[in-house]
């Protein structure tokens, strides 16, 4: 009879120590994937970081005085999201403003300024462009990349001016060229899309 209480006892322990409980690593990954479900870390970055300027003021050999003024528009922005880990990084790419003035004989003949809606309707960028189209999400997405003065010596009377606006985190980009005569009419061109 002890043998038979015995083996029973034996059993009883068996079974209930067979339970399914969880190895410690097999508890640790589970605890690890709750843990990334629940809870999210946002990260912001600015590019640029904070309120940026800069003016050029360029004397032409051919008598024109161009002046470019760029300045981070802080209320205006580009969005790139991107989740790495458990950290979802919000990058805002800010949109440049740009002002063009050129005289010619200490007579100012151009003065425009631009901001993202009006560089979208010079530069022909609009929403309605089919995916695929080389100019695809330039009214959302491309920012100003550079802006300068082509000092090309062969343009004797008219100033010539390189846009190039780009979408941030590819290769795509549109360059154009800004050409303004001596009575202050101006022409916009598009010299290369990639």
């Amino acid at each position: 009879m002890r043998n038979l209480f015995g083996f029973l006892l034996i059993l009883v322990i068996g079974f209930t120590s067979c339970e399914g409980r969880k190895t410690q690593n097999q508890a640790l990954s589970e605890s690890i994937e709750e843990f990334k479900k629940k809870v999210s870390f946002e990260v912001d970055v600015y590019h640029p970081e904070t309120y940026a300027e800069s003016e050029v003021d360029t004397l032409l050999s051919n008598g024109y005085r161009v002046k470019i003024k760029t300045y981070a528009d802080m209320e205006n922005s580009v969005l790139f999201s991107k989740i790495k880990d458990t950290i979802n990084y919000q990058t805002y790419y800010r949109n440049f403003k740009f002002e063009i003035n050129v005289t010619k004989d200490n007579k100012l003949i151009y003065s425009e300024s631009f901001d993202k809606t009006k560089v979208n309707k010079a530069f022909n960028y609009n929403s309605k462009l089919v995916s695929g189209s080389d100019l695809y999400n330039f009214d959302e997405l491309a920012v100003l990349k550079s802006i300068q003065v082509n000092e090309d010596p062969s343009y004797t009377n008219v100033v010539l001016i390189d846009i190039m606006h780009a979408i941030p985190e590819s290769d795509r980009y549109a360059l154009y060229k800004l050409f303004i005569n001596e009575n202050g009419q101006s022409s916009i061109v598009q010299v290369e899309v990639n």
